[in-house]
């Protein structure tokens, strides 16, 4: 029978223990996008300088600013999210991390004026009430019949 080396089970009890992990480093690059409907933008994230996930979606809901997990069609009718946080603390950085970076963006835009852009403030105004107007004029029955239309 084989036994685990002392070492091998002092990393399992740090990570099963509930000690906290050592904070990950995130590095954003976001693209802003002129906002198709809800979507303001695209964010791509570093992790430890090791690993990349692409096209996070910047998202304006109905209680503000959000980040949609990269996703691909299930076959059913919606999505699947292909990469997500496990934990609500790091979801939670995670977005922090992606919306700061998104609104830096803007910033540094607006510095450089951009030239036929609406103000920050006038583009997540009009983002929520495309949001808004959206969802009101979608009803159930729209969703279903989906295929009627083509």
């Amino acid at each position: 029978m084989m036994t685990r080396s002392g070492k091998e089970k002092s990393m399992q009890e740090k990570t099963a223990g509930g000690t906290p992990a050592a904070p990950i480093k995130l590095d954003v690059s976001v693209r802003v996008i002129e906002p198709v409907k809800n979507l303001m933008g695209f964010a791509s994230v570093k992790f430890n300088d090791c690993f990349v996930v692409e096209n996070l979606k910047i998202v304006q809901g109905s209680k503000g600013l959000f980040v949609g997990m990269p996703s691909q069609p299930d076959g059913k009718g919606g999505y699947r999210d292909m990469a997500y946080p496990v934990t609500k603390e790091f979801r939670e950085q995670l977005n922090t991390a992606v919306l700061q970076a998104y609104e830096a963006k803007l910033e540094q835009m607006a510095e450089r004026g951009s030239v036929g852009r609406a103000s920050i403030s006038d583009q997540l105004k009009a983002g929520k009430a495309a949001a808004e107007q959206a969802k009101a004029e979608r009803s159930p029955k729209e969703k279903t019949s989906r295929g009627a239309e083509r």
